[in-house]
């Protein structure tokens, strides 16, 4: 079953392009659909606590208590990053947020990278696919791909990268059968979500004087919790099946290529279709040669 996580990633790559273009169609306040999204994932927490095994140690809950804060400080940095830099700048912490997460998990498990020392012709694919990635996305997005962008985002995907790995030994630590996986990754993301979602609130300070929702917008953000617990599910289910969030990083990352084919056909975007097919076969050298 740990052979599939490639296919898994593939699936993630569709369901984050969904979540990234999520809202450019609903068109609803950023601020209040992140409140919310939680009439979407606390249905399905829900559900998943009583279909599903979920960990009992605290110690769990409380990993992902802190990951939920984590996240929520580093969503500040990327809008923050996004508004000075401009808004596209949020794809470039992607590649280094894979490397990242790469070298991490590497230093801390040295055995994941016994197949590639074993098998040469792995590592030269794994390497040739991760430098087709970077340069892909970097290709793709040239004009934004300035030294001051780049540093600016550098905070956003060191801590992604640690969220990353941290949930990885998480999920690995509490789960051992797949029905374990998947509700060990159920509880996780119920936690972060739920705390993320507080943390932001708190931090807008948009608590105060909160409208109440229109029927429209509660249906909505209830349909984007509902898709952000599956979605991010996956993630963490392929996340820990895979022996490297680096990995993981590398397929996801085609996200971006169904995005921009999806700008290309529908809004007019123009996009370098050298880079698209980079990324592409950068994916494939990573599954292939990590696989």
């Amino acid at each position: 079953m740990e052979h599939v996580w490639p296919l898994l990633a593939l699936g993630f790559s569709f369901c984050g392009a969904l979540i990234v273009g999520f809202n450019h169609w609903a068109n609803l306040d950023g601020g209040r659909l992140v409140v919310l999204r939680t009439a979407g994932v606390i249905p399905l927490a829900l559900a998943a606590a009583i279909l599903l095994p979920w960990p009992s140690a605290l110690s769990f809950y409380g990993v992902a208590a802190c990951m939920g804060v984590l996240i929520a400080f580093s969503d500040v940095l990327l809008f923050n990053a996004a508004s000075k830099h401009g808004g596209r700048l949020a794809s470039l912490y992607i590649p280094i947020k894979m490397l990242m997460g790469f070298v991490i998990w590497a230093l801390l498990d040295p055995s994941s990278l016994q197949g590639l020392l074993v098998e040469p012709w792995r590592g030269v694919l794994v390497m040739t696919g991760f430098v087709l990635c970077t340069g892909a996305l970097f290709g793709m997005r040239r004009q934004d791909a300035s030294w001051v962008a780049i540093v600016a985002v550098i905070p956003v995907a060191a801590l992604l990268a640690i969220g990353d790995v941290v949930a990885k030994m998480s999920l690995n630590s509490t789960a051992v059968t797949i029905p374990e996986v998947i509700g060990s990754a159920a509880a996780f993301l119920t936690v972060t979500t739920t705390v993320g979602s507080v943390t932001s609130l708190v931090m807008s300070k948009s608590w105060r004087g909160f409208a109440r929702p229109s029927r429209r917008e509660m249906i909505l953000s209830a349909g984007f919790g509902a898709l952000l617990v599956a979605s991010l599910s996956l993630f963490l289910v392929t996340l820990a099946l895979a022996p490297n969030p680096g990995y993981v990083g590398a397929i996801t990352m085609l996200s971006t290529l169904w995005l921009a084919i999806h700008g290309y056909y529908y809004h007019g975007e123009r996009t370098s279709i050298w880079g698209g097919l980079a990324l592409l076969a950068g994916a494939v050298l990573v599954a292939v040669g990590a696989a």
